[in-house]
C-alpha cells in the first residue's frame, strides 16, 4: 500500500484531471465530448476485464447502480453548462457533494470523521460556494438547480463506487467494470439527440475528445481506488481542490468575467485541505 502522502498528492492528480475534463466539456459541444470520452472509457477497459475476475452478483447491483447514478450525473453536467459558466456551476456541484457525503457518512454509516476533520470539511465546502459568489451575481435558476442536482448526483455515485470497491473481493474487477459501463447511458442518450451536429465532428474535435476521456479516466479511477483506504469523506473534499485548476481555467482559456473574482476564497478551500490533510 502506498503512504497516506502518496494516496493524497494522487487524489490532487485527479483533481487536476477532473478540472481539465470540465474545463474540455465547456468549451466545446458537450455531449459530443462527453460521448468520445465514453468511447474511449470502453476501448481503455474491454481489454482490462479479461485480467480481472468476473463480479459477484452482489457487486453488480453496485456497478449498476453506479452506471445509472453516472449517466444521469454526467447529462446534468452537459445541460447545466448550457446554461451557467464553468466557474459557477462547477463550485455549486463540487461543493454540495462533498458537504452531503460527509453529512450521509456521519448519519447513516460507520464512517468515523474527527471534529477537526468535520470542521476542515466545511471549511472546504464553504470555500467552494464562495468561489461563485460575486457582488453582482444574479440568481441563474437554470443554472443553479442543475449544479445543485448534479452535487447529489455526484454524492450518490460515490458512496455507491466508494462501498462497492470495499465490497469487491478484487479491487480492480469493481474499477475496470464500472468505468467501462459508466459512459453507456450518455452514449446512447447522444445517437438520438439533435444537439450534436456532424459539422462540428473533425480531427480536432475528436483529438479533445479521446484527451477529455483519458483525464475522465484517471481522475475517477484514482478517487475510487482511493477511497479503499481513506474515509469516503476525506477523498471526496481532498479532491474538491479541482475547483481551483478549474477556476484558473475558466480565466485564462474560457475567458469567464468572473473568474478573477473567484479565486480569492480558494484561500478557504486550501486552509480546509491542509488541515483535512492532517486529520489523515
Amino acid at each position: 500500500m502506498l503512504s497516506t502522502t502518496s494516496i493524497f498528492i494522487l487524489i490532487l492528480l485527479a483533481a487536476l484531471c477532473h478540472a481539465g475534463w470540465s474545463s474540455i466539456v465547456k468549451s466545446k459541444n458537450s455531449l459530443g465530448i462527453m460521448s468520445i470520452t465514453s468511447i474511449v472509457e470502453i476501448i481503455f477497459f474491454i481489454p482490462l476485464i479479461f485480467f480481472v475476475p468476473f463480479p459477484s452478483i452482489e457487486i453488480w447491483y453496485f456497478i449498476f447502480a453506479s452506471v445509472i447514478l453516472h449517466g444521469f450525473y454526467r447529462l446534468s453536467v452537459v445541460f447545466s453548462y448550457k446554461y451557467g459558466d464553468l466557474s459557477l456551476v462547477y463550485p455549486i456541484a463540487r461543493g454540495g457533494s462533498s458537504l452531503i457525503i460527509a453529512i450521509l457518512t456521519l448519519i447513516f454509516f460507520t464512517e468515523k470523521i474527527s471534529y477537526l476533520g468535520l470542521l476542515a470539511i466545511i471549511i472546504v465546502s464553504a470555500g467552494i460556494f464562495f468561489v461563485s459568489y460575486s457582488k453582482s451575481f444574479k440568481l441563474n435558476l437554470p443554472a443553479f438547480f442543475l449544479a445543485i442536482s448534479t452535487a447529489l448526483l455526484i454524492a450518490a455515485y460515490t458512496l455507491v463506487d466508494g462501498y462497492g470497491i470495499r465490497l469487491s473481493e478484487n479491487k480492480y474487477s469493481y474499477l475496470y467494470w464500472m468505468l467501462l459501463l459508466n459512459g453507456v447511458p450518455v452514449l446512447i442518450f447522444s445517437f438520438f439527440s439533435n444537439q450534436i451536429s456532424l459539422n462540428e465532428i473533425n480531427m480536432k474535435f475528436i483529438c479533445w475528445g479521446i484527451l477529455a476521456g483519458f483525464l475522465a479516466i484517471l481522475s475517477y479511477g484514482i478517487i475510487v481506488w482511493s477511497m479503499q483506504y481513506l474515509t469516503i469523506a476525506y477523498v471526496s473534499s481532498i479532491r474538491e481542490s479541482s475547483v481551483i485548476f478549474a477556476t484558473i481555467f475558466s480565466i485564462i482559456f474560457l475567458k469567464e468575467k468572473q473568474g478573477k473574482k473567484r479565486l480569492v476564497p480558494a484561500i478557504l478551500i486550501v486552509g480546509g485541505i491542509s488541515l483535512l490533510y492532517f486529520q489523515i
